[in-house]
């Protein structure tokens, strides 16, 4: 099963956080649907969360969770990914 890299945007007032996840699935299809239930279960106090284009609104719209990007990947490349983004080079 190939490995698919899903970008997420996360939205509050005028903070932007992104976050990345890797997901197997037999094709894209599938991973935008494992992401999509995962994203509606972003916000574990909000029990109805409202379906947005590409994603989900909690708290009245207060915070917005959606799929910006995904595309296949490997389990290396994504790896790779985030040792660069939490690596400290110092000097």
């Amino acid at each position: 099963m190939p490995d698919y890299w899903v970008k997420i945007t996360e939205k509050e007032e005028d903070e932007i956080r992104r976050h990345h996840y890797l997901v197997s699935a037999r094709d894209v299809k599938e991973a935008r649907k494992v992401a999509s239930e995962f994203i509606r279960h972003f916000c574990d106090e909000d029990d109805e969360p409202e379906a947005i284009d590409g994603g989900f609104a909690f708290y009245n719209r207060a915070v917005t969770v959606q799929i910006s990007d995904i595309r296949e990947t490997t389990k290396e490349e994504f790896k790779d990914f985030l040792l660069k983004l939490h690596t400290i080079q110092w000097k």
